[in-house]
């Protein structure tokens, strides 16, 4: 079977990712756009202006009112932010240790040779690292990590921050090699929600944040993902009497593991590893900060062992 270099690798999984972007898996109408459904909404809101007029009410204090309230709520959530950040400053010393004994057994587990009769594998470094438009990234052994922001009003979508770890089973015999694979991914940040008031409309915004890992066996073959693995949330619902916010701050460890996955001989196996931030919005927005200050996402490994015992050659 022919080997999948390194470059072709690349311009593969750049082109799946740019698709899955714009065909996300999962989508809901966007009714926001559909003229007739703007129509209704513009009507209904003139309707609820004049029968509040009617009934007494001043609009122009409440919408005063609104403005003051939701400037509250955002100095509110800008401190709540400014502490997270000060939180993630004094926590990064204690990750890069955690992360640096986590190498320091698994090297040593890999130099032994893994659990007798098991070969067992370490992947330290990334060959691409993929994220949003903006975002900083660095492949480096057993430290590589992504810095992403997103804030957007679209209706809806789904954005991916991706670690790529190949491997080849160099098993030149006709058996397959069976996978358990292990990873790790911390992130710290900060997700939020706006949702505007809007003259007694229930309109909602969310973002939420998850992380998987997949085993794709030579780039289009079969693609393994384990189930995905909640990392924060944030949801701002406005009413008749009010805007909403909604905020968390991130810090989050997370073990990702694939099982009994059937790589051919002489095949590529590619680990993905991925933080994932799908979004909807009515007419609000919603921010997922992953880049100021010490936030972060960090993926330092892939580890695996063959469930099976072929002669196996170590590069």
């Amino acid at each position: 079977m022919k080997t999948i270099s390194k470059a072709e690798m690349k311009k593969a999984i750049r082109a799946v990712a740019a698709d899955r972007v714009k065909h996300p898996v999962i989508s809901r109408p966007d009714f926001a756009k559909d003229p007739k459904l703007r129509s209704i909404r513009r009507a209904s809101e003139t309707m609820a202006r004049e029968f509040l007029r009617e009934a007494g009410l001043e609009r122009k204090k409440l919408e005063a009112l609104q403005r003051q309230r939701s400037v509250e709520l955002e100095r509110v959530v800008k401190q709540h932010k400014a502490d997270a950040l000060r939180r993630a400053s004094r926590q990064r010393d204690a990750l890069h240790s955690s992360i640096r004994a986590q190498s320091k057994a698994l090297q040593s587990l890999a130099a032994r040779g893994g659990f007798f009769p098991n070969p067992f594998f370490v992947l330290d470094t990334p060959f691409l690292i993929l994220s949003p438009p903006g975002s900083n990234s660095a492949a480096v052994p057993w430290g590589s990590w992504a810095k992403s922001d997103v804030k957007t009003s679209a209706s809806q979508g789904t954005l991916y921050v991706s670690f790529f770890f190949a491997w080849e089973n160099p098993n030149p015999l006709g058996a397959y090699s069976g996978i358990n694979a292990l990873t790790f991914m911390s992130a710290t940040g900060y997700l939020k929600a706006h949702s505007p008031w809007d003259w007694g409309f229930h309109n909602e915004s969310s973002v939420k944040a998850s992380a998987q890992v997949s085993c794709v066996i030579n780039l289009f073959g079969p693609h393994l993902t384990s189930p995905s693995v909640f990392v924060g949330e944030a949801t701002a619902i406005s009413s008749l009497w009010s805007g909403g916010y909604d905020a968390q701050s991130i810090s989050a460890e997370r073990y990702l593991s694939v099982s009994l996955v059937g790589v051919p001989s002489i095949s590529s196996v590619i680990f993905e590893v991925d933080l994932v931030v799908s979004y909807r919005n009515d007419r609000g927005d919603i921010e997922a900060d992953f880049k100021s200050g010490n936030f972060q996402i960090a993926c330092p490994f892939v580890a695996f062992s063959l469930l099976n015992s072929p002669p196996v050659v170590r590069g």
